[in-house]
């Protein structure tokens, strides 16, 4: 990290700013960033103390910059543009150019602002050549960032600069910011290429990039390299080469997804830590505050105490004081009411935070497990796939899958503990809720080895009212749950109606999930319904998975108005069930059956798809193309409403969130100027979170990532009759 903006003081002492500004920026490069903001603060609240806008300038971007490294980009915002005002007025042209360099990165990594970013990029630019200090960084930036957005004639000025670069003598591949920036030139040589049709060039320049990120593991720019090289094999004619290079994307895609997910739980502890620090300096100057007030109240406690002995006689005084004493008490009652609804909000707002933070951290997994979960089930259906790598694949889908459920897990969890689940009950037709069931926990109980076996009860109605989604989720995990325990044994589940006195008026059914496993202690029973509680039931050291499937059948059951009951003993199995009550449907609580046929061709149907995810465009389009639908793809928001406006299609496949113009705002102005396609919302975020917002934009139904190619078809089919 450059510290050349501030002049070298000539000594250094302990309590000096540039002691504290070197610490920190230490700390930092350590990864000890708890301690870096620490001493940042030092720094920012010495400097303030002298009155030294150098400084002051310095410690807001050192501060910036923790916030950037730890992912807390709103906040890195904020502190590089308080520093940026700070360094305008003192002339810092050094640590103007860092913070321009930084703010470009942010505007075009984070919140995909090209303007903005292009807008620093050439501000540091046009500075670091009066300065004379390095420029390549910028010229990479401004040429990455115009072809990003196909601005090909502007990406044209910069190119010649970075063939020169190339051309100056090899540095030292020990050196890791210049094997980056040698990295990044061959990618955007080989991608600018690529797009002025000169495919050979294109394609040996990023295979230069490619030697170079894979032997330097950067998995992100070896993913970005593969993923262009595979496209223009495709644009090339040589498919087998353009599917090899898109195997080798999603290999380090995966390496990347994996890295990414490690550090922002790195990042999001060390949040928890600064935090932490934060709250621990507040609770420290309160306790300095309380302690003043502690000793000035007693003192003034003495001198009364004095002064009621000297005039005890005078009784009016007396009760006078009393009534002083009392309104004092109400004052204090209250002032303390005021402080406890004061921490209950702040309370309730962390928990919206927290909620905020799973639906966003889901709907960013969810992406990119759609692009691995829809190719390997791309890939599992070609046949020229040996059977050995199909098991391979399997394994990954697997993955994927218990991935994705997972996420699906914590986030009902989540609106469990936040109170958002509210009990829907509607029609549900039994056999069809047992078969969904079925498809559930199918490749589960696959893995395990396990026989599934489920029963209703001849007396049981075929159609009751309920809420079918809770009862579905409930019984997916208690299966799932069994089969773990249960491995080369059989599960059985099973649907009753239960006759007694107690309900002879009502319609009372039993559920029933019983395995011949491992079995539970009695020790145990209570213990396997706590949150993220794994426990060790057998002699080879067998866990409970993630801890929060029972958890959540205990939680929602209560929402339901029941309980979970186990019965179990050690190796010779385990037998959960609850009680529901239900009723039987009216007339005009209709069952919606959907037809399970296989929907036959769509020869001349015209499909737009809006997507931005090379890898989830990809991926849809496979899953379209045996149906001989004719499909569009558009990548960016304003170019797909120009295109609606012109052609005439039979239905639409819309992103939420993609570049220019947000799928909200595209079916909105479709809708507007009397446009009647239908429209699905195609989206990784919640259902709940977005149901609302995509129906009042006038879209007509939605579809959650990742899905599998059936149930995609079955939504198309249901718009085209």
């Amino acid at each position: 990290m450059q510290l050349t903006s501030i002049a070298q003081e000539n000594k250094v002492s302990s309590d000096s700013l540039r002691f504290y500004l070197n610490k920190a920026y230490d700390y930092n490069t350590q990864a000890d960033f708890v301690k870096s903001v620490q001493t940042g603060r030092k720094l920012l609240e010495k400097a303030y103390q002298q009155n030294d806008s150098a400084y002051i300038a310095e410690a807001y971007y050192l501060l910036g910059f923790n916030d950037e490294t730890v992912q807390d980009y709103d906040g890195a915002k904020e502190k590089y543009l308080k520093a940026l005002k700070i360094a305008e007025n003192i002339k810092d042209s050094t640590l103007i150019i860092d913070i321009y360099n930084e703010l470009g990165n942010l505007y075009s990594q984070n919140d995909k602002k090209f303007e903005e970013s292009e807008k620093y990029y050439l501000k540091a630019l046009e500075l670091s050549k009066k300065l004379q200090r390095p420029t390549i960084y910028f010229y990479i930036n401004l040429s990455w960032n115009y072809l990003e957005r196909n601005l090909i004639s502007k990406a044209r000025d910069y190119i010649p600069y970075l063939r020169d670069y190339l051309k100056q003598e090899t540095p030292e591949l020990s050196e890791d910011n210049k094997i980056i920036n040698i990295a990044n030139i061959y990618f955007v040589l080989g991608w600018y290429e690529g797009k002025i049709g000169n495919t050979n060039l294109g394609l040996n320049y990023l295979d230069k990039a490619i030697e170079i990120t894979t032997k330097n593991k950067l998995y992100e720019e070896a993913s970005e390299a593969y993923k262009q090289k595979a496209l223009l094999l495709k644009a090339n004619g040589e498919q087998e080469k353009a599917y090899d290079s898109l195997e080798k994307h999603v290999e380090y895609y995966t390496k990347l997804l994996n890295k990414k997910t490690l550090e922002k739980l790195q990042s999001e502890q060390v949040k928890y830590e600064v935090n932490e620090y934060e709250r621990a300096l507040a609770t420290s100057q309160k306790e300095k505050e309380l302690a003043k007030s502690v000793a000035a109240s007693k003192n003034k406690l003495n001198i009364l105490f004095i002064v009621l002995l000297g005039i005890l006689i005078i009784s009016i005084f007396i009760i006078y004081k009393a009534y002083q004493n009392k309104k004092q008490l109400n004052k204090n009652l209250n002032e303390s009411n005021a402080e406890l609804i004061k921490a209950k909000k702040e309370a309730e707002i962390a928990v919206e935070v927290k909620a905020s933070f799973i639906s966003n951290i889901s709907h960013e997994l969810r992406t990119p497990l759609h692009g691995v979960v829809g190719i390997t089930s791309l890939l599992l259906a070609e046949k020229n796939i040996s059977e050995s790598n199909k098991e391979l694949l399997r394994s990954l889908k697997f993955s994927g899958d218990y991935l994705l459920g997972l996420i699906s897990n914590v986030l009902l969890m989540s609106k469990i503990d936040n109170k958002k689940i509210k009990v829907k009950p509607e029609a549900t037709n039994l056999n069809r809720l047992v078969e969904n069931i079925k498809s559930a926990v199918k490749f589960s109980a696959d893995q395990n080895e396990v026989m599934v076996n489920f029963a209703i009860d001849k007396n049981v109605p075929p159609k009751v009212i309920l809420d079918g989604k809770m009862v579905s989720e409930i019984l997916i995990n208690l299966v799932e749950n069994a089969t773990k325990f249960a491995k080369g044994g059989q599960v059985n589940v099973m649907i009753k109606k239960v006759v007694s006195e107690e309900h002879i008026e009502n319609l009372m059914l039993r559920f029933i999930v019983e395995d011949d496993g491992i079995g539970i202690p009695d020790d145990k029973k209570e213990l396997i319904f706590q949150k993220f509680s794994q426990v060790v039931v057998s002699k080879n050291g067998m866990e409970g998975g993630s801890g929060i499937g029972l958890s959540i059948v205990k939680s929602l059951l209560l929402q339901l108005g029941s309980n979970i009951h186990l019965e179990s003993e050690v190796g010779k199995g385990s037998t959960f069930y609850f009680d529901l009550q239900a009723k039987l449907p009216s007339k005009k609580d209709g069952v919606v059956i959907q037809s399970d046929q296989m929907i036959d061709k769509y020869n001349d149907k015209k499909i737009l798809l809006v997507e931005d995810n090379a890898i989830n465009k990809m991926v849809i389009e496979k899953f379209l193309s045996p149906y001989n639908f004719k499909v569009d793809t558009i990548t960016d928001g304003k170019e797909g409403f120009k295109v609606i406006q012109e052609k005439d299609y039979d239905i639409v496949l819309l992103d939420i969130n993609i570049p220019s113009m947000n799928g909200y705002e595209l079916a909105r102005k479709s809708r507007e100027l009397g446009i009647k396609t239908p429209i699905i919302a195609v989206t990784a975020s919640e259902l709940s979170e977005i149901k609302d917002d995509v129906y009042a934009a006038g879209m007509d139904d939605i579809l959650i990532k990742p899905f599998q190619k059936e149930k995609l078809i079955k939504k198309i089919g249901k718009h085209l009759g």
